[in-house]
């Protein structure tokens, strides 16, 4: 993870989501899900079983790959805030983005 730089004003104390431990648990926890549906699936011995566990595997993958992405744009913004946070220390102030008058 991205270290919180103790050096750049303007950073909150609050932990980031991306920081959390919460969130990886829960995407190995569905994936393992997912993983476990697919053996039941493999299983199966065809019918309605078979189209449960397909329906459940596929559900439980979607909720890892969900999470996978929110884990993952979270880490982005976060290193986008530091980012920004160091670049505004440089410039001793927030960038307007119009000219220097």
């Amino acid at each position: 993870m991205i270290d919180n730089d103790r050096g750049v004003p303007g950073l909150s104390r609050v932990p980031h989501p991306a920081d959390s431990s919460t969130l990886p648990l829960y995407m190995v926890l569905f994936f393992l899900l997912g993983l476990v549906g697919f053996a039941i699936n493999g299983m199966a011995d065809g019918g309605t079983a078979l189209v449960l566990a397909v329906i459940v595997s596929g559900v439980f993958f979607m909720c890892f790959l969900i999470l996978f992405t929110i884990y993952w744009v979270g880490y982005l913004l976060k290193g986008h805030a530091i980012w920004l946070a160091r670049q505004q220390a440089r410039s001793e102030g927030p960038s307007t983005g119009g000219h220097p008058e």
